[in-house]
């Protein structure tokens, strides 16, 4: 049975005023490293990626993260695509791959999803309104290695992140890699959460540092079509 899925709803601000309908409207797709446990919702990387985008002067509301811990490409596809699609979405974020690595899904069977995933979330919104990040590397957290289950997930997770990209550039859809980030932080203090797996809202800050560019430009490229 799948675990009961709470929409998390944010309402940014830009100089102190709510954001209001005409907005860009985000929606963020994931697992856990999407969803942020151990972190204020506000300091999720979807939610520090919104408020920089308002303070540079884009009107970008995040109304909903709908990812959800655990959760994997199976899961996005039984129930978080079904929600994107009432949500209305006009850009859409999407990060998958360390529990499908960890529930020893094939190469095969993560790209039959991956694929699936991808096409419904382009008839969805616009290939320009859809950003891929890469999974993270985790076993090098304090906690990591209870999760290894004597494999290499190094290997593992880097397996899946060549497919999700692999298959992302067919559809020409924006990725962001942050895996050899999330390696080198995994060696600087405060990089995680209290329960010593998740990043913490310093760590989440890095990666937005490199989302948050790419994303921009995406934005602006649309803006101008």
């Amino acid at each position: 049975m799948l675990p009961f899925l709470t929409l998390v709803l944010l309402t940014v601000t830009f100089n102190g005023t709510p954001a209001f309908a005409e907005n860009l409207r985000y929606v963020a797709l994931g697992d856990s490293y999407t969803q942020g446990p151990g972190v204020n919702p506000s300091e999720s990387w979807p939610a520090q990626l919104t408020h920089l985008l308002n303070q540079q002067g884009q009107t970008v509301e995040l109304v909903a993260n709908l990812a959800q811990s655990g959760n994997t490409s199976t899961e996005v596809l039984k129930s978080q695509i079904p929600q994107l699609k009432e949500l209305k979405p006009q850009f859409v974020s999407f990060l998958i791959g360390v529990n499908d690595w960890a529930h020893g899904f094939t190469s095969t069977r993560y790209r039959k999803e991956i694929i699936l995933i991808l096409d419904s979330l382009l008839e969805i919104v616009t290939s320009g309104r859809i950003l891929i990040v890469t999974a993270p590397e985790f076993s090098c957290s304090p906690t990591g290695k209870k999760w290894g289950y004597g494999k290499s997930a190094v290997n593992g997770i880097q397996r899946m992140n060549r497919i999700l990209v692999e298959e992302a550039e067919k559809r020409h859809l924006t990725r962001v890699d942050i895996f050899p980030l999330s390696r080198e932080l995994c060696l600087q203090k405060g990089m995680f959460s209290e329960d010593g797996m998740h990043p913490s809202a310093k760590q989440y800050q890095r990666w937005v540092n490199t989302i948050l560019p790419v994303m921009t430009q995406m934005l602006e490229a649309e803006d101008h079509r």
